[in-house]
């Protein structure tokens, strides 16, 4: 193979440990342990997905957030953080270091002190904790209370308890979780921590907390175990939600040149951000890497240990750019191991990648109770079910659409050894991705993801065939055996005087048809606000029209603030609670409170949502043994819904 990135993909040591090269995966919460809330624990799905990763390429793997204890601090609860607070739990955390081990790989747990105001699903008998008495983040009617010495002493000596069980487990280092706003974090922050002790005050007191542990900890494991602490370059808190500001980059520097000088560090990892709107501690499309570049210059030139850049890097040529400017030793990743578990193996091979899309689907997942998914990895979590085998019986497969899901099902379908037909009746593939690549912010991103699903179709034995109309006689033709149906939905028409008046946002966003001026976006959602962002910045005056109390319904709780602030800085008028009633050439009218009101417009875009046809799908029940519909064209959805399901069902055939 041939290295063309450099020091990046070359060994390199934190402490005495030693690594194949300097990409780390980042601490992620999956949800895939085992157990209950109180009692969770490393599982063999966990323990695959890890082994994925080592085997796909990466340096070092940090766990999730594990908690040290639950005796006083059970929290959070909502997150099922494991927990390695016995010697029954080694045997089980071993399984992970025994499997990444096998590649190569080291491993490292993100260690947690716990929540601390954080709090979540709070129990009389167990009250929150924090520095000093304050509000808890999720509830702020329900109050933390100052932890006492006694408190303190407990958290200290069990986390050490803790570390030296994964160093038993053969943990390779131990991630001190520092940042990310839990407990350490809110010690160290003058915004949580208020007290007039040892413990509090001026910044060298509140980093009593810290240095004691790391002191302990060091007691337990030796003076040689690496130890990488976990740091908030700035908590970047919105105003209001404390009498004082957070951390800052300033007094970051000076925490970590004291545990220089006092040897407790080997390496540090940087984040930041905070929990309130979570925009940069996990980004998403919607934030550059500006601040962050920024506060990590800072931070790298006042430091000698080496540090651990975690956040919005993709691209393994500007990580290694990074790394010869001397901005970073180490790149945490997070997001794009979910997407691709063996994009460090692929990037040495110049093989395609499969790109994050940033979209945040995954955080999603996880903040609705479920297991952490990928949208356009659907094999992500599912490692334990092994690789795809070949079907018993060859089949002839035709799918109907080449959308994201299409192709997925296509691909699954030929990997399994079928002959498979990929109809497409537009003359390109992709299907609503270049509808979604339209705003500035998402383009790179799907623009990327297009050009792998293509370069994945040139590189298989699909027979795709465009411009191709797939009606029930040429299926009949193809002698089917099995059918897949992606074929998408098509934009809503309502039945209102003068619809014929109107574009599409889609026609719009394809650049099929062209507005100016002033213009009406009949509909709030996702599809319109992003339709405002894009004419917006072509100099249009814009009005977003919605008949609900809100816009951006259908946005995912974890990026609505930030596609709300997009919206925003585009100047949009909104109007809600407002119904379209009529479109004429100059104006529409809408009807809000119950009485007819004007807007004067030059054009009208309707963006009310997709409609599917369930046409094909019933003509086809009686001619092809097997049917199946995915994705839009069953019910209007994310493209997660059509990925998904079109591996399962053909993975399955």
């Amino acid at each position: 193979m041939r290295n063309t990135y450099g020091e990046l993909l070359k060994p390199a040591k934190i402490g005495n440990m030693q690594l194949k090269n300097r990409i780390c995966m980042a601490p992620m919460d999956f949800k895939y342990f085992s157990g209950n809330e109180e009692d969770s624990s490393m599982s063999y799905r966990q323990v695959k997905t890890f082994e994925a990763r080592a085997k796909g390429g990466c340096g070092l793997i940090f766990t999730c957030a594990t908690q040290a204890e639950r005796e006083i601090m059970p929290y959070p609860r909502l997150m099922q953080f494991p927990v390695i607070d016995c010697d029954e739990r080694v045997k089980e955390f071993a399984e992970a270091a025994d499997a990444v081990h096998v590649y190569g790989a080291k491993i490292a747990c993100e260690l947690t002190m716990g929540s601390g105001r954080y709090a979540d699903k709070v129990e009389d008998k167990y009250p929150p904790l924090a520095p000093s008495d304050c509000d808890t983040q999720y509830d702020p009617s329900i109050k933390a209370r100052t932890m006492t010495k006694a408190e303190i002493r407990h958290m200290i000596r069990t986390y050490a308890e803790a570390a030296g069980r994964l160093k038993t487990a053969g943990f390779d280092a131990l991630l001190v979780m520092g940042g990310g706003g839990y407990l350490i974090n809110q010690f160290l922050s003058p915004a949580w921590n208020q007290r007039t002790d040892e413990y509090g005050g001026s910044l060298e007191k509140r980093m009593t907390f810290l240095i004691e542990t790391l002191q302990e900890v060091k007691k337990v494991v030796g003076e040689e175990y690496p130890l990488i602490v976990s740091l908030n370059m700035d908590d970047l808190l919105p105003e209001g939600v404390s009498v004082q500001r957070g951390m800052i980059v300033e007094e970051t520097i000076a925490v970590a040149q004291t545990l220089e000088r006092m040897n407790l560090a080997d390496a540090f990892h940087l984040r930041i951000g905070n929990y309130y709107d979570q925009e940069y501690i996990v980004p998403s499309a919607y934030v550059t890497n500006d601040i962050y570049m920024e506060n990590f210059r800072k931070f790298k030139q006042a430091v000698t240990k080496p540090v651990i850049f975690e956040n919005k890097l993709s691209d393994p040529a500007e990580m290694q750019n990074l790394l010869e400017n001397h901005v970073l030793d180490f790149v945490s990743v997070g997001r794009k191991w979910i997407a691709d578990p063996e994009w460090v193996n692929k990037a040495l091979h110049n093989k395609p990648v499969k790109p994050c899309l940033r979209c945040n689907y995954c955080l999603h997942t996880l903040w609705m109770g479920k297991c952490t998914s990928c949208a356009i990895n659907p094999e992500h979590g599912k490692e334990f079910e092994g690789e795809i085998q070949p079907a018993a019986k060859k089949k002839n497969v035709v799918v109907v659409g080449a959308g994201p899901g299409g192709i997925q099902a296509a691909l699954t379908a030929e990997k399994r050894g079928h002959r498979v037909t990929l109809f497409e009746k537009t003359n390109k593939i992709g299907g609503k991705l270049d509808i979604v690549a339209a705003p500035s912010y998402k383009k790179e991103q799907y623009e990327e993801y297009l050009q792998y699903l293509r370069s994945c179709l040139n590189e298989s034995n699909v027979m795709v065939c465009l411009e191709t109309e797939a009606t029930e006689d040429v299926i009949q033709e193809c002698q089917a055996d099995a059918v897949i149906i992606a074929a998408g939905a098509e934009p809503i028409i309502p039945p209102i005087r003068g619809i014929e008046k109107t574009v599409t946002a889609d026609e719009v966003l394809r650049k099929e048809k062209s507005v100016a001026g002033t213009v009406a976006i009949i509909g709030g959602g996702l599809v319109g606000c992003e339709t405002a962002h894009v004419l917006s910045a072509q100099g249009c005056k814009v009005h977003i029209v919605e008949m609900q109390d809100d816009v951006l319904k259908d946005a995912s709780y974890v990026t609505r603030h930030s596609q709300l602030k997009v919206l925003k800085e585009t100047g949009a008028a909104v109007h809600k609670n407002t119904k379209l009633i009529e479109v004429k050439d100059q104006e529409i009218i809408v009807e809000v409170n119950g009485k007819n009101e004007t807007i004067s417009v030059d054009d009208t875009i309707l963006a009310v949502g997709y409609r599917n046809s369930s046409s094909l799908y019933d003509g086809l029940q009686n001619c092809v043994e097997e049917v199946y519909q995915i994705g839009d064209f069953r019910q209007t959805r994310k493209i997660a819904d059509a990925v998904t399901e079109g591996y399962r069902i053909a993975r399955n055939l």
